[in-house]
């Protein structure tokens, strides 16, 4: 039997930290997800995401679609054994592990524009931040050797992100963000340059999946509206249900019910 292929969001999809999970549901921590730089334990699965990740790796193939870098991803505790599409879709690794040498090929030359702007735009926004006494950090992802891919914004206290948000505001009419799209999900905001993209990433490997296989079910899962990018190439679409996505979707649907009533 052809096993479906699904391509699914990590953080916030089928993990996330203690305090989310705290902040969403009565559920508990039973697995880790990932570990932090010190090796530590990170993020977290409950009971119902271990299960969902144990079957998703017995019953189907599962290929990550995560804006975590390689190096990152090296931290996750699942034992994924196919793709792995990383940093918001800049690196494509193999089912060895290793950078796909034709996708890198075509993402290089369309990064390199980018990367003095991008650390241009890490020194400017730490001034700002620093200027208005804002606890939070600017960060470039690097990928190929140091070059930069995208940039992230965090605050250190995830309980005053109304500041990175009000901050970010600003920022943006200081700095242009031509060539850019913006990525806003609770403490992360993300500048990422336009062939930095899930849905580019995953469009490629589909095609090449098909090409090497034929017809199989496809299934995308994602919690935040930027998976859309990606989600939106699969057959069946999938959400958790506390989740940015989600959120939007029954915003959107209560005010047409109450506009039919």
């Amino acid at each position: 039997m052809c096993k479906p292929v699904i391509f699914s969001d990590l953080d916030d999809t089928l993990f996330q930290t203690q305090r989310k999970i705290s902040a969403i549901t009565d559920s508990k921590a039973v697995r880790v997800g990932a570990l932090d730089r010190n090796m530590q334990p990170r993020s977290f699965m409950t009971a119902e995401q271990a299960v969902w990740v144990d079957w998703l790796l017995g019953q189907a193939e599962l290929i990550p679609v995560t804006a975590r870098g390689t190096e990152e991803i090296s931290r996750v505790q699942i034992a994924f054994n196919s793709w792995v599409i990383t940093t918001h879709g800049a690196v494509i690794l193999n089912p060895a592990g290793q950078i796909d040498e034709t996708w890198k090929k075509h993402i290089l030359p369309r990064l390199l524009p980018y990367a003095d702007r991008l650390t241009d735009m890490q020194q400017t926004i730490t001034a700002i931040m620093q200027h208005r006494g804002i606890d939070a950090w600017a960060r470039i992802n690097y990928e190929y050797d140091q070059i930069p891919v995208y940039l992230v914004m965090k605050h250190r206290n995830s309980s005053r992100i109304d500041e990175l948000y009000e901050i970010n505001k600003e920022i943006e009419q200081q700095i242009s963000s031509e060539g850019f799209y913006i990525h806003r999900n609770d403490n992360n905001i993300a500048w990422l340059p336009q062939p930095v993209d899930k849905g580019l990433a995953v469009d490629w490997l589909l095609k090449k999946l098909k090409a090497d296989r034929g017809l199989f079910p496809v299934i995308g899962i994602g919690d935040s509206l930027s998976d859309y990018r990606f989600m939106k190439l699969c057959h069946w679409l999938m959400l958790p249900q506390h989740s940015q996505f989600h959120s939007t979707i029954s915003n959107q649907i209560c005010k047409e019910i109450s506009q039919i009533k």
